[in-house]
């Protein structure tokens, strides 16, 4: 048949041309599909790295939260200690004051005549 139609050579081309096709069509998908795998890879690594990254930011996050909570609690253990450093002043003075009222009750008392300073404060009330 090959002398007068030709008809198996056309046959046999196809097939040639066909698995020709195939091979290509495979080595394509199998570049593709190393691709693929590089692509991935690549993926995995930067997700990797992301991740890393992220929870470095959380750490230095919880380091600089920790360092803010310290240091707001020496704030308020600083105004502690100043408000009782100030009531204790303010009470040392308020016992001075009764001390020295009680002892010129008892000047009062011991001779009968009232303290200078009784008179300063009532002297303008008087004339006026």
């Amino acid at each position: 048949m090959d002398s007068d139609g030709g008809a198996p050579r056309a046959n046999t081309l196809e097939s040639r041309a066909a698995a020709w096709d195939e091979a290509e069509r495979a080595k394509f998908m199998a570049r593709y599909k190393r691709e693929e795998v590089k692509i991935q890879a690549w993926e995995n690594h930067e997700r990797r790295k992301a991740e890393l990254e992220m929870k470095k930011i959380e750490m230095k996050a919880e380091q600089m939260k920790a360092r803010a909570q310290e240091k707001l609690a020496s704030k308020l253990a600083t105004a502690r200690r100043v408000a009782e450093e100030k009531r204790a002043v303010a009470e040392a003075t308020l016992n001075e004051g009764a001390a020295r009222t009680s002892e010129k009750a008892d000047y009062i008392r011991r001779t009968g005549h009232l303290p200078s300073s009784f008179f300063s404060f009532r002297i303008p009330s008087l004339c006026g």
